[in-house]
């Protein structure tokens, strides 16, 4: 089972998106999708998502707040998914 983590960062009632243009085969090409990703070893849901909010933009979160898991049952080309899904709204960066 794939660990990923999504957040949506928010600053009143603007919302960070992120236009996935660069990878390639990208299930997500031209998209517009909140940031996150994979977990890298023994990450905690936490440790990845601080991780990369810093790699995809350069914030660091100052609070963020879990909202859920999302889970993705496939038959098809992708591996199960868990998707931490969060919300941050203090940042620096």
């Amino acid at each position: 089972m794939l660990n990923t983590t999504l957040c949506y960062v928010l600053r009143g009632n603007d919302v960070l998106m992120l236009h996935r243009v660069k990878k390639k085969n990208d299930v997500n090409q031209d998209k517009w999708i909140g940031i996150g990703g994979k977990f890298q070893g023994d990450e905690t849901p936490d440790e990845c998502l601080l991780r990369e909010a810093w790699e995809e933009t350069g914030l660091t979160l100052k609070r963020w707040q879990c909202r859920g898991v999302v889970t993705f049952i496939t038959d098809g080309p992708w591996e199960n998914e868990f998707m931490y899904l969060f919300t941050a709204d203090d940042f620096e960066g």
